[in-house]
C-alpha cells in the first residue's frame, strides 16, 4: 500500500486546476470568436422576385428564386459590389445587388448604390471550389467543366462607381 503524500495531492490538484483554467480560456475565446463572426454577418432584404445564381453572373445556373421581403444573410460581395453571396435557409448563391437592401444610417439602401460604404466584406469568387463546396447535389454540377469554360470566357467585371446624387436608392 502506498503512503499518502501531501505533495502528490497538491501537484495533482494544481494540474487539474491548470487544465480546467486552460479549457475555460479556450471556451471563452471560442465563444468570443463565434460572437464576432455572428456580429459580422449582415442581413439583407430581397426587394423584388430574384434568381439566386450559382455564380456572380446571369449566364450560369439558377439555384433558386426568392420573393420580395425575404431576408438573407450576406456572406460577402464581389469587389465591385454588383453581386453578393447570400444564404437563405439551406440555399446559398449569388444575388445581383440592385435587389438587396440593407439598413444604413436610418434608411434602406441597395447594396449596388451603397457599395463599400456599407462595410460589407469583399470576397473573390472561384467557380471550382465554390461549386465543390455548395452544389455537388445539383443536376448541373455534372457539367461543371462546361460551366467553368463559360465562366472563364466572361468579360472583366466593371469597377464600382459612386452613384450620382440624382440616383434614387
Amino acid at each position: 500500500m502506498r503512503a499518502l503524500n501531501l505533495g502528490d495531492d497538491v501537484s495533482s490538484m494544481t494540474f487539474r486546476t491548470t487544465v480546467k483554467s486552460r479549457w475555460r480560456l479556450l471556451l471563452a475565446l471560442t465563444l468570443a470568436l463565434c460572437t464576432q463572426m455572428a456580429a459580422a454577418e449582415t442581413t439583407a432584404t430581397i426587394t423584388r422576385s430574384v434568381n439566386v445564381r450559382s455564380a456572380p453572373s446571369t449566364s450560369l445556373p439558377t439555384v433558386t428564386w426568392l420573393l420580395p421581403g425575404t431576408r438573407v444573410t450576406v456572406v460577402g460581395c464581389t469587389p465591385n459590389w454588383h453581386w453578393c453571396d447570400v444564404v437563405s435557409g439551406r440555399n446559398r448563391g449569388w444575388v445581383y445587388t440592385r435587389y438587396l437592401s440593407v439598413p444604413f444610417e436610418g434608411s434602406a439602401v441597395t447594396i449596388l448604390h451603397g457599395g463599400p460604404n456599407l462595410g460589407l466584406p469583399a470576397v473573390d469568387f472561384s467557380l471550382g471550389p465554390y461549386w465543390d463546396e455548395h452544389y455537388q447535389s445539383q443536376v448541373w454540377f455534372a457539367q461543371k467543366a462546361s460551366w467553368q469554360a463559360r465562366w472563364d470566357r466572361r468579360r472583366a467585371p466593371p469597377k464600382w462607381r459612386e452613384p450620382s446624387s440624382s440616383a434614387r436608392l
